[in-house]
């Protein structure tokens, strides 16, 4: 028995299944394509269990496939367009977060909990080594005596 089984079974996924079959799209497939949509929602489930609006993305995701309203080619393109966006916000936040930290407009560790990033990054992004000033010094005394 698989997680799925059980994820359908303990009836986890019944509250996103009733939210969806509430839908008149939903209520539109026939009974071999509600049981392929319950599965989908138990994937759902699953895949993402503390995120609730990523389950429903998934699951409307489901329905438009099996209402034949997907558009595999669409959804991929706009992916392409969100990635390549994201590239260039990430550039502009890493050089932000650069700049105010050299500036010590901000402290390393606000701005590094701000932009969602281990403070250790933020180091390396701004070319600073990771360690902390005592312990280069102690490596470079050798052990004590």
């Amino acid at each position: 028995m698989g997680q799925r089984d059980v994820a359908c079974r303990d009836g986890s996924a019944g509250e996103l299944m009733a939210a969806v079959l509430s839908q008149p799209r939903a209520r539109r497939l026939d009974s071999a394509q509600q049981a392929r949509l319950h599965r989908a929602a138990c994937d759902a489930e699953l895949l993402y269990p503390d995120d609730p609006h990523l389950q429903r993305c998934a699951v409307e995701a489901a329905i438009d496939y099996l209402d034949h309203s997907a558009d595999l080619n669409a959804a991929g393109a706009e992916w392409q367009r969100i990635r390549e966006q994201e590239k260039r916000i990430r550039a502009r936040v890493r050089q932000l977060a650069v700049m105010s930290v050299a500036d010590r407009v901000v402290s390393e560790r606000r701005v590094a909990r701000v932009i969602g990033v281990d403070r250790m990054l933020l180091r390396r992004w701004s070319g600073k080594r990771a360690s902390t000033p005592k312990a280069e010094v102690a490596l470079r005394q050798g052990p004590l005596r």
